[in-house]
């Protein structure tokens, strides 16, 4: 049943795995928790106090251990209080524009310990949304990369700055070498992340650093995180799944790896140097993976990899296991609703194209167009509560809910076994003659093609049919496809309603920093192939 507890490791298994049996950690988690509370704070002191010569982040620069963390975040701590507060003696609110590496993670932690609101900006943020997101939600002080120095200064902010990755007077590196210290803040933060914002401007989803580590807690039954893991973390940290994977890996004491930008030759040399437990990933660095030229034995194979952040098609799954093993986790949600459900590898083998079943604390609805229950097995408007749900917009706006339910934008349907299947987004979906075309299940056909690299289908307007089916196609290189093919292609294994008729070759495709196609850019790409 939907919401129901499912297969996993006992609670006692769990709390085994996160250390329950060590009494000193469990002494560090105490202490820390009456200075900061339950948040990325709390878990890098303890952390610090149990492990403190263990390495926390390593990046491209190298490796910090917990205690040099600890330390050098309360002293960042102490420095964005003073900037951030206002005559009034409130607090501004911290933003973050940084890619992934140590000082992403300290200023993180930083502006917990200050006691400010942490709003994390996405690194394609252009400058004028992000002089809109700055006003909107009173951010008084960016953290940022040195590389979006001009995007700063574009957008007009009055915002103090301070520079993640240089030396200098500004930057961050000397504020955490100088060991000032921060006392407990008067109030528990807030967190905002922004919505992906692939149809306009990203709007501001508030959060609790609370409910942040209860959405990740969830998580502990269905996937086997255990104290003291190597994780390597290839998601942008600043949307909700990169970041939740931040959260528990500090909560777990974890040496996290990442860098600054994702090149799948790098990584696949690493995962052939180096063994990690975990790998976070979205879909498409999966697929970036599968093109290398690495063989299956030179891979030291994680523990568990862990999509999340876009569609992982039951293909792409597939292929992925059959190539490195069943060690593949689904996981599906959104910055408002966080972690909804997880397919497990015997979910994906059995079902592959599954996002599977929800953890604890979860509860899944399908309803129907009436607002009433599905019927078991009919495709509805995806629902979910949890206590990790988000508070609302910073703009005052709320999530479409149904009581305590919160609505995804998604259509899906549950199988026999309870399993959900994600039909598409509502908002995506094509009528054409008529007849309800989902983009996915024709990109997943054309995705299928041995000469097609990627491709994105929209609905175009058409006077005869209301619309019609258009094919965004990125050939795979020094390969030959021509429009006639894919459409022959897809027509033996789709309805003909389903068939495009646009095709597009283009070179790339518009997507966010998460590989989600931005679907209202594709119509200016080029001249389709037309029947």
């Amino acid at each position: 049943m939907p919401g129901s507890v499912t297969a996993g490791d006992s609670m006692w298994k769990v709390a085994l795995r996160m250390g329950a049996a060590d009494a000193a950690l469990g002494s560090a988690r105490w202490w820390a928790s009456v200075q900061w509370g339950l948040g990325t704070a709390a878990a890098v002191t303890a952390a610090a106090l149990r492990f403190g010569g263990r390495s926390a982040i390593v990046d491209d620069a190298g490796s910090v251990d917990y205690r040099t963390l600890d330390r050098g975040a309360s002293s960042v701590a102490a420095q964005l209080r003073a900037e951030s507060t206002r005559p009034d003696g409130s607090l501004g609110a911290v933003g973050i524009l940084c890619r992934n590496h140590r000082w992403f993670v300290t200023a993180l932690v930083a502006a917990e310990r200050a006691g400010c609101d942490t709003v994390l900006l996405s690194t394609a943020l252009p400058a004028s949304n992000l002089a809109e997101v700055c006003e909107r939600d009173g951010i008084a002080v960016i953290v940022a990369d040195e590389e979006f120095a001009e995007v700063v200064a574009q957008s007009g902010t009055k915002a103090a700055v301070l520079v993640a990755d240089r030396s200098g007077p500004d930057a961050l590196s000397r504020v955490a070498a100088e060991g000032s210290p921060c006392s407990p803040p008067s109030r528990r933060p807030k967190l905002v992340l922004l919505t992906s914002g692939t149809t306009g401007a990203p709007k501001s989803a508030v959060r609790t650093l609370k409910t942040t580590r209860v959405g990740g807690a969830g998580m502990l039954r269905r996937v086997p995180y255990r104290l003291g893991d190597r994780c390597f973390i290839a998601s942008p940290l600043f949307h909700a799944w990169g970041l939740s994977q931040l959260v528990v890996g500090l909560a777990t004491a974890s040496t996290l790896e990442m860098r600054r930008q994702f090149r799948a030759a790098e990584l696949g040399q690493l995962l052939c140097e180096r063994r990690y437990d975990a790998l976070v990933v979205v879909p498409l660095m999966l697929r970036r993976i599968l093109d290398l030229p690495i063989e299956p034995d030179a891979v030291h194979q994680p523990r568990m990899v862990l999509s999340s952040g876009n569609v992982l098609s039951g293909d792409l799954a597939r292929e992925w296991m059959d190539r490195f093993g069943d060690r593949l986790y689904n996981v599906y949600g959104s910055t408002e609703t966080a972690i909804g459900t997880i397919a497990d590898p015997a979910d994906l083998r059995a079902a592959p194209g599954t996002v599977g079943r929800p953890p604890d604390g979860v509860t899944l609805t399908i309803l129907d167009d009436d607002g009433m229950p599905a019927l078991n097995g009919s495709a509805g408007w995806v629902h979910l509560a949890s206590t990790a749900q988000f508070l609302g917009y910073t703009d005052g706006s709320d999530g479409d809910r149904a009581g305590t339910l919160m609505a995804t934008g998604d259509i899906g349907r549950l199988d026999a076994d309870g399993r959900l299947h994600i039909s598409g987004r509502a908002n995506d979906m094509i009528v054409t003659g008529g007849e309800n075309v989902f983009p996915s299940g024709v990109e997943e056909v054309l995705g299928r093609h041995p000469s097609v690299e990627i491709a994105a289908v929209v609905g175009v307007d058409d006077p005869e049919f209301g619309q019609r089916v258009a094919a965004f196609v990125v050939p795979r290189p020094r390969r030959r496809v021509d429009a006639d093919q894919l459409r022959a292609w897809v027509g033996e294994n789709l309805p003909s309603f389903m068939v495009p008729r646009d095709v597009h070759f283009v070179d790339a495709l518009p997507m966010t920093t998460t590989g989600k196609v931005v679907r209202h850019r594709l119509a200016v790409l080029g001249h389709p192939d037309r029947v």
